[in-house]
């Protein structure tokens, strides 16, 4: 993952407060925003018998805008750095990158260049209940992607509620072939009050060819509460004949499903997902269930449980942890 030093990490910090402090004085049209989230929590494995950890979970911290340049056309952009809130550095350096781009807005979609999250992966939606925790999804199946280099166009809403998504990322020189684009990522996503629906592919992403399908429904019931369910199937398989996932196979089916229930300030969580094998690990599967309990308008704090099981080397690994989330 490309990384900042800790030089450009205090010069970025600077601006940031720079540019907050100047929002109301001058032509500085963007905000800061973040979301710090940590957990103290009890992992337990066959090599480790057991350790306590406080752990980061995507702290990151941002700055993103839009300026309008013309009649019906705007400037897009974003820096978006992951901050480490146990270590306060990882590998040495102060920040990640995350999200960070360049982009244009008009009557015709959006068009974005640079580090951005692939199409594929944002076509989850909320189906991924666990998301920057130990319980989600990336942790046994592959497509979780943010990518440098990438051209990245969405599409205005075509038909009530429905949009599309490409993103291309060229060779830059890399490999035997250097195309305009030499992997891509696109989704077509319909979201129209309680439905969501996506559909996804990559093509060559991290050496893959992979479909993904996911569904979310909410409505209300028992009582004053909402409840959602939500549905993941995807299919995987190598782009060509040099890629092998870990058990030496080149295809790979995952399936999950995940749900919610929330009433008032407090809501429960549970996910499984099950895949027969990725680039890490192969008949492998998760489960967790969380509590939530708001804290306000952007604080959470909550307790979670998740159980990664594979057969490569009989692999299990459980996870008890109490956390607390805050946005701003």
């Amino acid at each position: 993952m490309p990384r900042v030093s800790g030089a450009i990490a205090a010069t970025t910090l600077s601006c940031l407060f720079l540019s907050a402090t100047a929002n109301a004085l001058g032509p500085i049209d963007g905000k800061v925003y973040g979301r710090l989230n940590v957990t103290y929590q009890y992992e337990d494995n066959a090599d480790s018998d057991g350790v306590w950890k406080l752990e980061n979970n995507s702290s990151r911290l941002g700055f993103k805008g839009e300026t309008a340049i013309d009649s019906g056309l705007n400037i897009l952009y974003q820096l978006e750095f992951g901050v480490e809130v146990d270590d306060g550095e990882k590998d040495g350096d102060t920040f990640s990158q995350r999200d960070i781009f360049l982009g244009l807005e008009g009557s015709w979609g959006q068009l974005k260049a640079g580090r951005l999250t692939i199409p594929f992966k944002q076509a989850k939606g909320d189906f991924d209940r666990f998301n920057d925790l130990q319980g989600e999804l990336g942790k046994i199946i592959d497509g979780e992607n943010r990518l440098s280099n990438t051209l990245q166009y969405a599409s205005p809403e075509l038909l009530t509620g429905l949009v599309a998504k490409l993103a291309v990322i060229p060779g830059e020189g890399e490999g035997d072939e250097d195309d305009a684009a030499d992997a891509a990522s696109a989704s077509l996503v319909y979201k129209r009050e309680q439905l969501y629906l996506a559909l996804a592919v990559n093509n060559n992403i991290k050496q893959q060819d992979q479909l993904r399908l996911v569904t979310t429904w909410h409505w209300g019931a028992l009582g004053e509460g909402l409840f959602s369910v939500g549905a993941l199937y995807q299919h995987s398989k190598g782009h060509d004949d040099d890629f092998r996932y870990i058990d030496g196979k080149d295809e790979a089916d995952a399936y999950g499903g995940s749900a919610v229930y929330a009433l008032r300030k407090n809501s429960v969580k549970v996910q499984y997902i099950v895949s027969d094998r990725s680039a890490r690990m192969s008949d492998s599967s998760q489960f967790s269930v969380a509590l939530d309990h708001q804290l306000g308008e952007r604080s959470v704090l909550y307790t979670y449980y998740a159980d990664r099981k594979a057969d490569e080397r009989e692999y299990e690994t459980r996870y008890l942890a109490v956390g607390l989330k805050h946005s701003f």
